[in-house]
């Protein structure tokens, strides 16, 4: 996350707003209260629909209002505000500092949007933009490797007796070798994914003995 977040106050002015994110180079600002709380987020888009409906007295954008979609009425209403609480969406998507990343991702395509604010007891403390997601992508091969064979090397939860080796081109890992049951291949294959710059992980893991019928305490407990 980025942790030196650009925020405004409720009361900011549309001027503020505009002065604020051009000069930061940012497409979004949080809106915090007193104690630091988010309390919703303006955007580009929400400055813009100024420019799309200007010099519209209220009357007019209520009379306006009733002749379009409902969509283009949330940009209406938008375009007659003068303060971030005006125009600011006020349902905001964030995440916990120690949420998984993917969890994360998921989440903001899921919800369609740009950004997720970052909260911890109720305080603003950053904000994942999905330039922030790609850029944990931009890795070297050789140091994906490492970390990888560290992985299948010392990682405390890697299965015993695995005989497995790695190979990376363009992120994607491929594993080869052996392990003992086949049960280890999927948590060896989930360490590797883990990984900081591992875009897919191809195993073409066997297993050397057959499966047991009866499974182990733990593996019971991850299913």
């Amino acid at each position: 996350m980025t942790s030196d977040v650009v925020t405004v106050k409720p009361d900011a002015s549309f001027k503020e707003l505009v002065d604020t994110m051009v000069g930061a180079g940012v497409s979004g600002v949080p809106v915090v209260d007193e104690r630091g709380t988010p309390v919703g987020i303006v955007t580009e888009a929400d400055l813009v629909a100024k420019e799309a409906y200007p010099g519209r007295r209220p009357r007019a954008l209520a009379l306006l209002a009733d002749g379009v979609s409902a969509r283009e009425r949330h940009w209406v209403t938008k375009a007659a505000g003068w303060t971030a609480a005006d125009i600011m969406t006020r349902k905001v998507a964030t995440c916990a500092p120690d949420d998984d990343v993917r969890v994360v991702a998921r989440r903001m395509l899921a919800l369609g949007v740009k950004r997720i604010l970052v909260v911890e007891h109720r305080v603003l403390v950053g904000i994942v933009s999905r330039r922030d997601l790609l850029r944990g992508l931009v890795r070297p091969d050789c140091d994906i490797a490492a970390d990888v064979e560290r992985v299948l090397h010392t990682h405390p939860n890697r299965p015993d007796d695995h005989l497995v080796h790695s190979a990376v081109d363009g992120g994607r890992v491929t594993l080869t070798g052996d392990v003992r049951f086949s049960w280890d291949e999927p948590i060896l294959v989930d360490l590797v994914r883990a990984v900081d710059g591992v875009i897919d992980v191809v195993s073409r893991v066997r297993h050397r003995e057959a499966t047991p019928t009866v499974k182990p305490p733990w593996y019971v407990g991850m299913h």
